[in-house]
């Protein structure tokens, strides 16, 4: 949970230096300002393949989370060079204050930990069963 004191060095931070990165239940959350610091990103780290992202895991990413619906709008980007799926958030600045930026950093975390859930379970279908003498 992020006192208001803490929210406000994140902005100040997020001021200077445009990008900030906050460990947030779980998630490192990459937090930016873009367009003239006009809207907010956040991106996190969901799901690392080892030399590969696995078809089942692929195939994930190609339809919706079936399970919940968030109230806030994420999206999806693969990193093929590092293997890596990232969650994402896009908002603009001005629809986000002091208060917003804690509830906003929780349903984003919430989201990503069932991004993560969902996409490990299904890497474990590409799994090759071998048995042992």
């Amino acid at each position: 949970m992020l006192i208001e004191k803490n929210i406000q060095r994140l902005f100040s931070q997020l001021a200077n230096q445009g990008f900030v990165v906050v460990p947030f239940q779980g998630s490192d959350i990459l937090m930016r300002l873009i367009d003239k610091t006009s809207k907010l990103s956040l991106t996190t780290l969901v799901y690392e393949g080892r030399n590969y992202i696995p078809r089942s895991v692929r195939e994930c990413l190609s339809r919706r989370f079936p399970t919940f619906q968030p109230g806030i709008l994420t999206f999806l980007t693969v990193d093929e060079s590092q293997f890596e799926v990232r969650l994402n958030y896009l908002g603009r600045t001005e629809s986000v204050g002091v208060e917003d930026l804690q509830s906003l950093l929780e349903e984003f975390s919430a989201i990503a930990e069932k991004w993560r859930l969902y996409l490990d379970d299904h890497d474990k279908h590409d799994l090759v069963h071998v048995r042992v003498k």
